[in-house]
């Protein structure tokens, strides 16, 4: 795996086949054990939280609260929060997971997987603060791609 991938995202029940661990080792093993031969890995376990792991250590992150309507598209919310933490410049990995618990769960308090145009904006205004800057720039030349 770690010829193919920088980042993985996997739920549980994935990460432990990955690892062909049983259904009685835990997600925080396998994150650890994953986290030895992949850059970064990410492991939610739906309600229960999730976890990141780096060079061998995991940590947990606490689920963001919410009142479920529709768990679809949970975890490439998710997904989609650590991305943005990662491209945001965020090294902090509780952050990075706190971000990503609350992109989740907005997704998960609504139906349908796509976020209101304004659930959007709020998420982004609510992390301004984790940000080294609010502008997105290309590794191609210094073109600005977008503000907030």
């Amino acid at each position: 795996m770690a010829n193919y991938a920088d980042i993985v995202f996997a739920n549980s029940e994935e990460a432990r086949a990955f690892c062909h661990f049983s259904s009685k080792e835990s997600p925080l093993s396998a994150t650890r054990y994953l986290s030895h031969f992949v850059p970064l890995v990410s492991v939610t376990d739906g309600p229960k939280g999730s976890y990141i792991g780096v060079k061998g250590e995991a940590i947990y992150i606490p689920p963001s609260p919410c009142v479920p309507v529709d768990t679809c598209g949970a975890g490439d919310a998710y997904a989609s929060g650590i991305l943005y933490g990662i491209l945001r410049g965020v090294s902090d990995l509780r952050t990075m997971g706190s971000v990503a618990a609350k992109v989740a769960s907005v997704v998960v308090g609504q139906q349908g997987t796509r976020l209101r145009v304004q659930d959007a904006i709020g998420l982004a205004e609510s992390f301004s603060s984790h940000c080294r800057d609010s502008t997105f720039w290309s590794d191609i030349g210094s073109d600005q791609i977008s503000s907030l």
